[in-house]
């Protein structure tokens, strides 16, 4: 975003959201260093390469349900059980998190535990 003539101002927030929708840092770097015979700053340039490195730090690998459990008990015998521990990770005392494509086995096996799961 131009500040004033020949001064740009970085904006993390719009850069990584550019690198999520599969622009790369690299036209960003072109741009400026297109714009002034120097080289660029070294802030620039730091700025360059931590969006760059973290820009697609996370990726999305699917989707999952939260399940709660009556009580911390539950959820620790769930998570805890040969069964249905590799089904699901433990995200607080009494939830649950079980992968979409996981549901309906990480269902049939809670019940073999003696548990139902309702919607």
């Amino acid at each position: 975003m131009p500040v004033q003539s020949g001064s740009w101002r970085l904006d993390r927030e719009k850069a990584l959201s550019a690198i999520e929708k599969g622009y790369a840092i690299a036209e960003l770097q072109g741009f400026l260093e297109s714009r002034d015979d120097m080289p660029l700053p070294p802030a620039v340039e730091t700025f360059i390469r931590q969006c760059e490195r973290n820009g697609k730090a996370l990726r999305m690998v699917g989707s999952a349900v939260l399940i709660e459990c009556r009580d911390s008990e539950t959820a620790e015998a769930i998570a805890a059980h040969k069964e249905t521990g590799s089904l699901c990770l433990r995200a607080g005392a009494k939830t649950l998190v079980v992968r979409l494509d996981h549901v309906d086995k990480f269902r049939e096996r809670v019940r073999l535990l003696g548990f139902g799961l309702v919607s």
